[in-house]
């Protein structure tokens, strides 16, 4: 007998993989990353907002699994748009430490815009009764 996978599996596993991920990129960061205190602020900046946004993303699939109808529907959007914007915030921030610029204009201000409808979305999911 097979299981299928839900959206709220997808997207606590995608949550587990940012987390782990940010958790590495943050070692790299203070042990094997030779840039200037500046950089490497900004490098740091990048781990945390990657970090709190895949805690957050748990959040929206917790809530996700105890409200119905629409608010489980926003609280999984919710999720979706902080790891979205999480990674387009913070990998614009990696590329521009190890790079010295940033290829896409915009993506760390849009990333940040992102994240705040999310974290906005999951607080009217909260409110709703479904």
């Amino acid at each position: 007998m097979t299981q299928q996978v839900g959206e709220r599996e997808v997207l606590c596993a995608l949550a587990a993989l940012t987390a782990a991920a940010a958790v590495g990129l943050g070692a790299y960061g203070a042990h094997g990353l030779a840039v200037d205190d500046f950089l490497l602020d900004v490098w740091r900046t990048a781990v945390a907002y990657q970090m709190w946004h895949a805690l957050g993303a748990f959040a929206c699939v917790w809530l996700a699994g105890i409200k119905s109808g629409r608010a489980s529907t926003l609280s999984r959007i919710s999720g979706w748009l902080l790891i979205l914007g999480a990674l387009a915030f913070s990998s614009s921030l990696y590329v521009f430490v190890l790079m010295g610029d940033v290829p896409v204009q915009g993506l760390a201000p849009a990333g940040g815009m992102i994240m705040m409808a999310g974290w906005a979305m999951l607080a009217v999911a909260a409110i709703r009764r479904h």
